[in-house]
């Protein structure tokens, strides 16, 4: 497993290639799956647009989770 201070070195689309491949993984829980797959799409969006998060993604990062459930 990597340290705080080796994934803080990894560039954006290294980060969300790691998620994807957390979130594919058979040997992960379902709720962590889920979690490294909604970061996944996080860090694509940042890629993609080149701007932070919307305010209110926590939020409706929040939301989605508990319909999950």
């Amino acid at each position: 497993m990597a340290s705080k201070q080796e994934l803080e070195k990894l560039d954006i689309i290294r980060l969300a290639a790691l998620c994807e491949n957390v979130a594919r993984s058979s040997a992960i829980d379902k709720k962590i799956a889920a979690l490294a797959a909604a970061l996944k799409l996080e860090w694509v969006r940042l890629v993609i647009r080149e701007t932070p998060p919307p305010l209110d993604f926590k939020r409706t990062s929040k939301y989605r989770r508990k319909r999950q459930r």
